[in-house]
């Protein structure tokens, strides 16, 4: 078995910590918007249909982040490149998604994005170490 670094191994279970969050949030939220879809239809609502039409579409977005998340947390402890790639691109959008929320969502864009964007902000920099990049022969 390949040696892993200790930083490496700690990025793999915050990926299947965060990405079976996220799998089980959005399997959540899913059942929501499909009852509010349906209801909404139902009585005539269109507020409430549409709110559960654009939430399910988010909702099997996160299920597929989730399912992502835990592929990327398989890989990384097989110390595969393929994982080191795929997880370098999911913290670098997340990096921009935060960034974007910083500057268009006002005050609470800017609080929310800055917080949002400490963690992956400190795993893209971790992975683009050296060290890190030499055990995944990059």
């Amino acid at each position: 078995m390949k040696d892993r670094p200790a930083g490496v191994t700690i990025v793999a279970v915050l990926a299947f910590l965060l990405g079976g969050v996220s799998f089980l949030w959005s399997l959540l939220v899913l059942g929501v918007a499909g009852m509010g879809s349906l209801f909404g239809g139902m009585i005539g609502a269109e507020g409430l249909a549409a709110f559960g039409a654009s939430t399910g579409l988010s909702a099997f977005v996160g299920v597929l982040g989730g399912i992502v998340q835990i592929v990327v947390g398989f890989g990384l402890l097989g110390m595969y490149r393929w994982a080191w790639y795929l997880a370098l691109i999911g913290v670098g959008l997340n990096v921009v998604s935060g960034l974007i929320s910083m500057f268009t969502g006002g005050v609470w864009g800017l609080v929310c994005g800055g917080l949002t964007i400490i963690l992956p902000a400190i795993i893209l920099i971790y992975l683009l170490l050296p060290g890190v990049r030499k055990a995944f022969k990059i």
